[in-house]
């Protein structure tokens, strides 16, 4: 289950000044607790600093609803994509201390890291990668984690296959293996594997006691929040998603009293309770923008180092939203000019995708306007939703295949199309079959990927509803197949057989 991206929403123009903060936190909880109750989410915790204190915290709901435990603040969540700005936080922690530059050249440390065009390759900083601004498709090497079970160091060796979709250092694209780069290259230079290196440099000179880039770390604490997936605002439980392959973009776990001490260490320039953790300059280039993601006449919005820049109403604002389509959903927002932090945490996708932003904006609303401006529930649950349906956006690329049809041809014999596929981005994939259909298995995947017959020689994916479909060669046997939904931007989805 890859980390999942939310498009961005206009927000309300205009601002009023600030209220007094403790008239609008009455109303603000009103909110929140009506939004909880509306999304069906089991569990958040959100919690609010201004000024190096918290003048907002409050838990919601269960951490599990078979159980009923009720979430608290010691309750550890998976972060999802915030765990980016830890990244690039660790990495400030080195630019600190003179031990790397920005804009050091990661082939330099890395040797092993290789992209498709080798002047990029040699030029490609760590600026760039924390940035995404490599010229990569977006999203690029998700897959091969999720569907194919890879290890990091075998998606970072597969970025090599890819071509660019956009230019390098002028084109935008979201995507994880590049902030799992970044990271490898600077626990490389460190001499010590990544997951040490962010306890050492971040975690435990925070105070964030409860805080780690290992998922074991987070399964067993006893005091963590199970993840549903929703279907129609109802939780389904489901198996939490390990992604210690890609921890650095989206593998930490923390809770919310951790997460304020964060949000205090990020707002106050790298110090917290009067130690100097991160220094102060390198850690503020993490919040500015290195690349335009989308402009307009009443705003930008820019890619920082792990963080999102948001400039519009006059104000600026850095943040950053993570999911896991396990049933994650969270947020973080920092006010520099107000010295003032939100961080929202819920245990539900894509409800609680709905529910933080409602919450986010509802608090941006009441702090900087007054009064809540819309109805921003219905208005992102309508976006979201809308993002959902297949073919609509990232979260939903493919279309499935139309019912098939009334009389559909039928496959030839199942034997005839099993054997081993092959290409070079993706690897392998062996198709076996059993009495109903084809048992997939690619790369490293033990357990199968099912196609059930469609019509002909084409097959239907089952999890997806996608098209899988076999061509044969002159002499008749079967000697390619093209995956519907691994068919992506400069990503081929056809495979062709390996002689046996």
């Amino acid at each position: 289950m890859p980390a999942a991206a939310i498009p961005s929403m206009n927000t309300h123009p205009g601002s009023t000044g600030a209220r007094h903060i403790d008239a609008i936190i009455p109303e603000f909880d009103r909110f929140a607790e009506q939004d909880f109750t509306r999304s069906g989410v089991p569990g958040m915790a959100v919690a609010i600093v201004q000024n190096d204190t918290v003048v907002y915290l409050r838990c919601f709901g269960v951490r599990n609803i078979t159980t009923q435990e009720p979430v608290d603040p010691d309750t550890r969540f998976q972060l999802a994509s915030i765990s980016k700005s830890f990244t690039s936080a660790t990495i400030a922690s080195m630019v600190g201390d003179g031990e790397l530059s920005w804009d050091n050249r990661v082939a330099a440390i890395d040797p092993t890291f290789r992209l498709s065009d080798p002047w990029v390759t040699e030029h490609v900083t760590f600026r760039d990668l924390l940035s995404h601004r490599t010229g990569l498709p977006e999203y690029t090497g998700d897959v091969l984690q999720d569907t194919f079970a890879y290890n990091r160091s075998e998606i970072l060796e597969r970025l090599r296959f890819v071509q660019p979709t956009g230019a390098f250092r002028s084109s935008y694209a979201y995507m994880n293996a590049d902030i799992t780069a970044a990271a490898s290259a600077a626990a490389l230079r460190a001499g010590m594997p990544w997951e040490d290196l962010v306890q050492e440099r971040v975690f435990a000179p925070a105070g964030m006691l409860n805080t780690s880039a290992r998922f074991a770390d987070f399964a067993r604490s006893p005091d963590h929040a199970d993840t549903y997936p929703m279907e129609d605002q109802k939780p389904v439980a489901g198996p939490l998603f390990n992604d210690d392959v890609n921890s650095p973009a989206g593998g930490v776990s923390s809770t919310l009293d951790d997460m304020v001490r964060y949000t205090r260490l990020q707002l106050d320039n790298g110090s917290i309770d009067g130690e100097q953790v991160i220094g102060g300059p390198a850690l503020q280039e993490t919040h500015k923008p290195q690349i335009i993601m989308r402009s307009s006449d009443t705003g930008m919005t820019a890619y920082g180092l792990g963080w999102e820049v948001v400039a519009e109403d006059g104000r600026v604002r850095v943040e950053h939203g993570g999911d896991l389509s396990s049933g994650v959903s969270t947020y973080i927002t920092l006010y520099p000019t107000e010295k003032m932090g939100i961080v929202i945490l819920t245990n539900g996708f894509p409800g609680g995708a709905v529910l933080k932003r409602a919450v986010k904006k509802e608090w941006d609303d009441l702090y900087f306007t007054g009064s809540v401006q819309e109805d921003w529930y219905a208005a992102y649950d309508q976006m979201i939703t809308a993002a959902m349906k297949p073919g609509a956006s990232v979260l939903m690329p493919k279309v499935p295949l139309p019912e098939a049809p009334a009389s559909p041809q039928p496959p030839r014999s199942l034997a005839e199309y099993t054997g081993s596929y092959t290409q070079q981005y993706y690897g392998d994939i062996r198709i076996e079959n059993n009495e109903t259909g084809l048992l997939m298995y690619p790369g490293h995947r033990s357990s199968p990927i099912f196609a059930a017959p469609y019509n002909g020689d084409t097959f239907r994916e089952t999890d997806t509803g996608t098209g899988v479909y076999f061509s044969a060669g002159s002499d008749g046997t079967f000697q390619t197949v093209r995956f519907d939904m691994l068919d992506l931007p400069e990503q081929n989805g056809t495979f062709t057989r390996i002689s046996s």
